[in-house]
């Protein structure tokens, strides 16, 4: 089921990203449009209107030139510039057929060819003799040449007037229809985006209750698991303690017995022969005393019971001195004799493993064993100063997740910490006060 929503939350998530990408293109595409068209809108818009009240100043001029050459006729200063405005006005022509387009050029046309009679007059007014019938007819379409004139230019004018407004109202209508393309497409994106977000929520929360099954499975299990380690561990113990009892007890008290039988023999006056074999079947017996009283010792020291925690922590110093050549400082801070003996023994553990690996692995030339108690916590360590070893890759070769278990069974914790060639430290830590009452003592 994960294998396959995944890739499709992936893709959903990746297809509404793309969504929202081109929607951004897109909109911003039509907006660069509809700004262009406006700027070309008021661009023609300004173009008409500048050509327009050029034409209007023109005519003005053309008026005030030939009321200015009244008494002069046939000035060439005077028609030279009135074919300047001629031209001129021509040239604004071209520009408002250009500008509004050819559906206006008939009134454009008009108009310049209105404004062609009105230059051609003003140029025959200038050349005219100033009497006459035919002067004073001149005058008269003079005087009413410009005002048709204008009234077109005011007619092309609100020409140019209409056309901005019409533009602007397109404008608007592009406008309004991308704003409502914008809400219409951010509505769907949302409904998308919050229907994978539902979606998402709940299966999210689907393997959340999940993973809580899961875990709470897993820590069942794993209570379950401790609490069989903690009874086998219990067993071992009881077991050791039997066994050293029954060696100590019972093979011990016959080995005593065959030691004392050989001792009363050897006092008989029987050969010499006879007297070495019999000191060596003693010597023999007392070997296996003492190696039994070991060995019932290493399963289950009796003075770890009866004496308390410090003697059987020297005694296993003094043993391992023997056993390996090694000098071993011991160094107890407090007083050990209210400890349970569930913490004793525990202890002893960590220790004595820590001792055998010591001695199996480190090649030390000096081992420091320290136990220290407080109003909280009771703490035993054993440093080396041998070859070390790497805590990620060994630490289960070394036989130390039994002592880790042992420590955490009491709700204490146990620190490993070591390097190649910088010696070995083994520090044990277990609260005084236990949190689970009804634990047996092993």
């Amino acid at each position: 089921m994960r294998a396959r929503i995944w890739p499709a939350i992936a893709v959903s998530f990746g297809a509404l990203i793309l969504l929202l990408v081109l929607f951004a293109l897109l909109v911003m595409r039509e907006a660069d449009r509809i700004q262009e068209r406006t700027k070309i809108a008021h661009q023609a818009y300004k173009s008409a209107d500048d050509a327009i009240s050029e034409i209007e100043t023109n005519i003005h001029k053309g008026a005030l030139i030939e009321n200015q050459n009244l008494s002069g006729r046939n000035s060439p200063r005077a028609r030279q510039r009135v074919s300047d405005l001629e031209r001129s006005t021509e040239t604004d022509c071209t520009t408002l057929i250009d500008v509004l387009g050819v559906e206006e050029k008939p009134r454009i046309e008009a108009l310049r060819e209105g404004l062609h009679q009105y230059w051609s007059l003003i140029q025959k007014s200038l050349g005219a003799p100033g009497a006459g019938h035919g002067a004073e007819r001149l005058s008269s379409e003079l005087e009413t040449q410009p005002e048709t004139i204008l009234d077109l230019v005011r007619r092309i004018d609100a020409l140019n007037q209409a056309n901005l407004t019409g533009e602007e109202t397109q404008i608007e209508a592009q406008q309004k229809k991308l704003r409502d393309f914008a809400v219409i497409l951010t509505f769907v994106l949302l409904f998308l985006e919050c229907s994978i977000a539902i979606f998402s929520t709940a299966y999210m929360a689907r393997l959340d209750k999940m993973s809580l099954t899961e875990r709470t499975r897993a820590e069942k299990a794993e209570q379950e698991l401790r609490h069989l380690s903690n009874q086998l561990v219990r067993l071992q113990e009881e077991e050791r303690k039997a066994i050293s009892r029954e060696l100590h007890d019972e093979v011990g008290q016959m080995l005593t017995g065959l030691r004392m039988e050989l001792g009363a023999l050897s006092s008989t006056d029987i050969n010499e022969q006879f007297h070495d074999r019999l000191d060596s079947v003693k010597r023999l017996a007392e070997e296996s005393l003492r190696s039994v009283r070991n060995l019932a010792l290493l399963l289950r020291p009796s003075m770890l019971d009866d004496l308390g925690l410090e003697p059987a922590v020297h005694w296993q110093a003094k043993e391992f001195s023997r056993r390996y050549g090694i000098p071993v400082a011991v160094e107890v801070e407090g007083m050990l004799d209210d400890l349970s003996e569930v913490h004793r023994l525990c202890l002893y553990r960590v220790i004595q493993e820590a001792m055998t690996n010591c001695g199996k692995h480190a090649d030390a030339r000096h081992v420091t064993i320290a136990v220290t108690l407080n109003d909280t916590h009771v703490t035993a360590s054993v440093r080396d100063d041998g070859r070390g070893f790497d805590t990620l890759s060994q630490i289960q070769g070394l036989g130390l997740m039994g002592m880790i278990e042992r420590v955490r069974a009491l709700r204490g914790r146990m620190v490993v910490e070591s390097k190649p060639g910088g010696g070995t430290s083994i520090k044990a830590e277990l609260p005084m006060r236990i949190d689970h009452p009804g634990h047996r003592d092993g």
